[in-house]
């Protein structure tokens, strides 16, 4: 059974032919995107043998061994197969963007990039956009912590976001109970530093424009 996570991931895939998980894991993503039919052949890659071997031994343990490939691959850099949708999901900022930049003609090329990034999330977000990648889809879903997903395409222009969509999300909508728990819980962590530091003018101009977005709800 896939986690709240995951099954946020997963129903943000749109059908394509060869969809590319990377960073696989334990592959239980790049499974259930088998077993609905959402790809015709799914390809796990990661860095070390040993998540591909988890891998391997997840879609073993559910009798599927066709339509997978698993590449011992630094993102998609080994991989040989045009991809249609890249996956590249539960790390750091850092390491997505370093992905997407080390084969950003291959990435270009796709239909559809699903992220979610565990850390710095408004750097994701800016960056994507410098890089002439359209957001068309932004979930959130709460597992513990709260977990935020996009869905990219490529535009071939610079995407203009403000800085309260970089900071607080493009396509969230804070007339959904779950965003707004969620930013709720933003505007306590800024506040909490403020209390600690008063004089953070970084910090007063994010709550101020978070004020603004959470203003905005209708009760």
């Amino acid at each position: 059974m896939l986690s709240k996570r995951l099954s946020m991931i997963l129903s943000m895939v749109e059908p394509c032919d060869v969809l590319c998980d990377v960073g696989s894991d334990h592959g239980y993503l790049a499974l259930a995107v088998l077993q609905n039919r959402l790809a015709k052949d799914v390809i796990a890659t990661d860095l070390r043998h040993q998540p591909l071997l988890h891998t391997q031994q997840t879609f073993a343990n559910a009798n599927v061994f066709e339509h997978i490939s698993y590449v011992l691959s630094d993102g998609i850099q080994q991989v040989n197969t045009k991809l249609n949708t890249g996956v590249i999901c539960g790390m750091g900022s850092d390491l997505i963007l370093k992905i997407i930049k080390q084969d950003l003609g291959h990435f270009k090329m796709m239909s559809q990039i699903i992220t979610q990034a565990n850390t710095k999330l408004p750097y994701l977000r800016k960056e994507m956009a410098l890089l002439g990648f359209e957001m068309t889809q932004e979930k959130i879903v709460k597992d513990g912590f709260f977990y935020i997903a996009q869905s990219y395409h490529y535009k071939d222009h610079m995407i203009e976001l403000n800085e309260e969509t970089l900071n607080f999300g493009y396509l969230l909508n804070i007339q959904e109970d779950l965003v707004y728990e969620y930013l709720l819980s933003e505007k306590a962590s800024l506040e909490f530093i403020l209390d600690n530091n008063p004089h953070s003018t970084k910090h007063l101009h994010l709550l101020s424009l978070l004020k603004t977005r959470l203003d905005e709800r209708v009760n």
